[in-house]
């Protein structure tokens, strides 16, 4: 063994076992614990910084990162699906398409079916709304309240002149919302176009963006967002069908107690349920309110009840053997990435934050197992120059050793 390989191995040791003194010289008056966590640090630091900026840069143009951020969530849902055509010798161009449109038939027949089934029952829903509505206030007047009709009319009134009072409001309020659909519209454009591309020459684009990294870590980081990608393919599908179970157990359950909309409760749910945990809560209040107000408080009642059933079936049937299979993240995780995403972003950090962790957490693992590998090569090439080095001495020495 050279003195070089010797210093290199002692300076190994030192930085294993956390060693005060360094291999050259007298002792290091600062702690090995110090300079680790000193480390950590300012690394840790620079991270942040670069976290917080690009965030930045990503909040002012969200108009385009929002609509990019979906197509590569609706690409994860669709890239089997683009898979399976091209197995079976579809062009990736044509099968791009028709992902594209098997989305857009999908989509636009679950809304337009909504929208024809409250078209067509809306004499009836308005009939028992009213017929709701005369019971709260019976109950109001005859209950424990005690809220006579003056006083309801009273309020009545009141909101009126409100209304009459706050018409500049009111318009500004409707402008900004016709604003947000206009918005909503480009962005759903702009998404689908993204997707299709994504899934066309999603191969290309990544090899592209694969430039940017440093040609020492490509291999690496290459192989880890691969693994990221599989198990964000993975969460997405298992997110389809929970939601799908989601939306078809609560318009069964509309449907049972008599309710003229169960299609649009379901297809409700369906959509809500992509929002982990705030999705189903809405839609329970949501579906649970329309239910009150059309067939009174006794079925409201037997809807919540349905909801809460479809809820514990998610959450200790679908979410452990579907979700739990298709990425290993604790649910401490969940909810933490759901609870930071919320803060950060409102709506839709909590819907892109579980895909973000799916994503992450397979990332760092593939590292890290990529890490322990290379780790444990240096271990035996160390153990290779070891043996090398303490093979058979010379022919002087191996006669001196002879008795």
């Amino acid at each position: 063994m050279t003195a070089r390989d010797a210093s290199d191995r002692s300076r190994r040791e030192a930085r294993d076992y956390g060693a005060d003194t360094t291999p050259d010289g007298p002792e290091d008056p600062i702690p090995q614990g110090l300079r680790t966590a000193a480390g950590w640090s300012w690394r840790v630091i620079v991270i942040g910084v670069l976290v917080y900026v690009v965030a930045t840069v990503l909040a002012k143009i969200s108009e385009v990162t929002i609509p990019v951020a979906v197509a590569l969530l609706l690409t994860a849902a669709l890239w089997p699906l683009a898979n399976l055509l091209t197995r079976h010798r579809v062009p990736r161009g044509l099968a791009s398409g028709l992902c594209l449109l098997v989305l857009v038939v999908v989509v636009g027949g679950i809304f337009t079916l909504v929208g024809a089934q409250i078209a067509s029952q809306w004499p009836v829903l308005s009939e028992q709304s009213v017929a709701s509505f005369k019971q709260v206030t019976q109950w109001l007047d005859k209950g424990p309240l005690h809220i006579g009709s003056d006083q309801i009319n009273e309020y009545i009134a009141k909101v009126e002149a409100w209304a009459k009072g706050s018409q500049g409001r009111i318009a500004s309020w409707a402008a900004a919302a016709g604003s947000g659909v206009g918005r909503f519209l480009a962005g759903l454009v702009m998404a689908l176009f993204a997707m299709f591309f994504f899934i066309f020459q999603g191969s290309s684009i990544s090899r592209s963006v694969s430039v940017l990294i440093p040609r020492g870590s490509r291999p690496r980081i290459l192989e880890a967002a691969t693994k990221g990608w599989v198990a964000l393919v993975g969460y997405v599908r298992a997110a389809v069908v929970v939601a799908f179970v989601d939306g078809l157990g609560a318009g069964i359950g509309a449907a049972v107690i008599g309710s003229g909309v169960a299609v649009a409760i379901g297809a409700l749910t369906f959509v809500l349920a992509f929002v982990p945990i705030a999705g189903a809560l809405i839609a329970g209040v949501i579906s649970v309110a329309v239910v009150l107000v059309t067939l009174g408080f006794v079925k409201a009642v037997i809807m919540l009840i349905i909801f809460v059933g479809v809820m514990e079936l998610e959450g200790h049937v679908l979410q452990p053997f579907l979700l739990g299979k298709a990425v290993s993240i604790h649910p401490l995780a969940i909810l933490l990435g759901i609870a930071v995403g919320s803060v950060l972003a409102g709506i839709v950090g909590a819907l892109f934050a579980i895909p973000l962790v799916a994503f992450g957490v397979a990332f760092a693992r593939a590292m890290a197992h990529v890490d322990d590998e290379e780790e444990e090569a240096e271990d035996e090439e160390d153990v290779d120059e070891e043996d090398a080095d303490e093979g058979p001495g010379t022919p002087d020495e191996e006669n001196a050793a002879t008795p």
